[in-house]
């Protein structure tokens, strides 16, 4: 997992813009009120494409590469195709303003978030920052669409958290460190970040298959021969069956040579890039 930083102003000048423009627009001065200033009204395209950027278009949370799951058109439209879901940190619906508590030390969020309770708010009119958190830019990152091949319909990320309490990982500085990732793929982490992993579903058998096989890709291959592999079933098989069987078991083989899960597989390359950085 990797740290995400809300202080690049290359970022963040534009989504304030542009969350500024979006929020002004609902004033209704005849009304001395916002009319529909909520996150269902926002086009969260070019929102969504400049957060994938800052992200390096890893989920925040899986490590996914969601790149291939987005199309940027050359106007600056993003086609997200569902692959893709904006997280709020401190969950949309929230009714309540103590969820805004336990959120206001990570990050930016105490300087430039608070609760918005449109019951009490929608007659002021607002000076921003900070912004509501139902569209601030720092209660806001990307998620991959949580989508696990599975026999069932297993779910991680953001669509397993729903609005379950979890700790955002993602604006811990030390999260490099905090959060570790052994042979098998199983996550190595202080256990008061467990029930955050659970509710995540991190720890889903085929999430450590995927991290497994990439901590155990052996060295003649790279995540290009990985992503080419795809479509040539014979390298497929040339890289799994050289890969360790103490390590990688012959039902993992099978699992991971099924097309279906190859091609989730093959967006999880973080996790080669991380043993290469942490020499394992």
């Amino acid at each position: 997992m990797q740290y995400i930083d809300k202080t690049n102003v290359k970022f963040k000048d534009r989504a304030y813009t542009l969350l500024d423009s979006f929020i002004q627009g609902q004033w209704q001065q005849s009304e001395n009120c916002y009319v529909n200033l909520a996150y269902e009204n926002f086009n969260n395209e070019k929102l969504t494409k400049w957060l994938l950027e800052e992200q390096e278009y890893y989920c925040c949370y899986c490590m996914k590469h969601i790149l291939k799951e987005a199309k940027i058109l050359k106007d600056e439209r993003l086609i997200i195709k569902n692959e893709t879901t904006l997280e709020h940190i401190i969950p949309n619906k929230s009714k309540n303003s103590l969820d805004y508590n336990k959120y206001s030390l990570y990050g930016e969020i105490r300087k430039s978030v608070f609760f918005w309770d449109e019951s009490k708010m929608s007659s002021i009119k607002l000076n921003m920052p900070p912004f509501p958190h139902i569209l601030a830019y720092e209660n806001l990152v990307v998620s991959c669409n949580g989508e696990i091949p599975d026999q069932g319909k297993s779910k991680c990320c953001n669509n397993a958290r729903g609005n379950k309490d979890i700790e955002p990982l993602f604006y811990v500085k030390t999260v490099r460190t905090d959060i570790k990732y052994d042979f098998k793929g199983i996550i190595i982490c202080d256990p008061k970040y467990d029930q955050t992993i659970k509710f995540l579903n991190l720890e889903h058998q085929t999430l450590q298959l995927f991290r497994r096989c990439w901590l155990n890709l052996p060295s003649k291959y790279t995540p290009l021969d990985v992503i080419n592999a795809s479509k040539d079933e014979d390298l497929r098989n040339d890289i799994v069956d050289d890969m360790d069987i103490s390590m990688i078991t012959t039902s993992d083989k099978t699992t991971i040579k099924n097309s279906v899960y190859w091609k989730t597989f093959m967006n999880y390359f973080w996790f080669y890039l991380y043993k290469v950085e942490e020499k394992l």
